[in-house]
Order: C-alpha cells, then structure tokens, then sequence
C-alpha cells in the first residue's frame, strides 16, 4: 500500500493536465481507497483521468464515463449507470405477497404488460416471486404496475425490490469468451 501510495504521489506531484492510472487502488485498505477515490474525483473536475481497472466498484464509485475493452475492441462506451441499465437483472422486480393462490399471481402477473417472465422463488402461505421487465419496462413501470395490481386485488406486499442493474452483471454478459457464445 505504501509503495502504491508513493508511486500516485508521484504521478501528480507536477499537477499534468492528464492523468493515466493503471488500478489506482490496488492494495489499499478501505479508508486508503475512500481517500484516493476522493482525490481523484476532485481532480478529474478539472484534468482528464484515464484508468484501467478490473474492479468495477472503482468504476462506480470514481468514473464519469466507462469504456469497456474486450479482445482489442470497443465493446461499451458509456456512464456507469446507462451500463448498469443494460444489465440482464436492470429493472426485475422481486416480490413478497400474501392474499393471493399461487395460479391467482400468476395469472395477474402475465396480465401485466411491461412483464416479460416470472420465477416463483417459495410458496410457504407468503410467495416470493421475481418478475422481469420488457424493455419499455425497465423504466420503473413494472414496479408501478406490480403495485397497482397488488393494491386492485388486495394483496399484502410484504416486499417490492427493483433491481438496478449491475455493472458485473454487463460486464460478464459482453465479454464472455468465444467458447461460451458458441456453446449457446
């Protein structure tokens, strides 16, 4: 951690215009990161930070913009939260009710149409149940539309969890190698 220190100080002791950053963070400890995050968001304010990293809780917590690299080419180029968008879970919906049978939910579920697919998780008097979005519902209208079914049936919604999407989960779905896409 030192070392990683010394070499960053470095780096900017001559304040350039650009900064280049092969994994800032690497070897840090927690308080470490959360410092050298700060610094480097409040430089990129005013100078150009590039950065590789693999560690894509650095991307969230530092980047205003990520460019995804896989096998030499450009495979993503936006910010963090427009990638996290585009993950496969962006948007799904999970679910805890009570009122309804189990054929009852599911009926009302494919009645909805910003919901593309349904995963019953349990069925022990309270059902648990994940639910995903169309596309055109990814835009929290699948979680309004739950609501308002639940609410015009008379269901107790013991829990609602969007899902925001994550940046791994994009990441791996983008890049995955050569032998995975053929296997599909």
């Amino acid at each position: 951690g030192y070392l990683h220190r010394t070499c960053f100080a470095q780096s900017i002791i001559h304040d350039p215009d650009i900064l280049i950053l092969d994994e800032p963070t690497d070897g840090l400890d927690p308080n470490q990161k959360h410092q050298v995050r700060n610094l480097i968001r409040k430089m990129g304010e005013k100078k150009a930070i590039i950065f590789s990293t693999h560690i894509l809780e650095e991307v969230e917590a530092v980047c205003s913009r990520a460019i995804i690299i896989d096998r030499g080419k450009v495979v993503a180029n936006g910010t963090p939260n427009d990638l996290k968008e585009k993950a496969p879970n962006a948007g799904s919906v999970t679910i805890a009710v009570s009122g309804p049978s189990q054929d009852d939910l599911v009926s009302k579920l494919k009645g909805i149409s910003v919901a593309a697919d349904h995963k019953i998780l349990s069925a022990n008097g309270t059902i648990r149940a994940h639910i995903k979005p169309t596309e055109s519902g990814r835009d929290g209208s699948l979680t309004q539309a739950i609501m308002e079914t639940a609410s015009g049936n008379n269901w107790k919604l013991h829990e609602l969890h969007t899902e925001e999407g994550r940046l791994d989960e994009y990441f791996r779905l983008i890049t995955r190698p050569d032998t995975e896409n053929a296997a599909k």
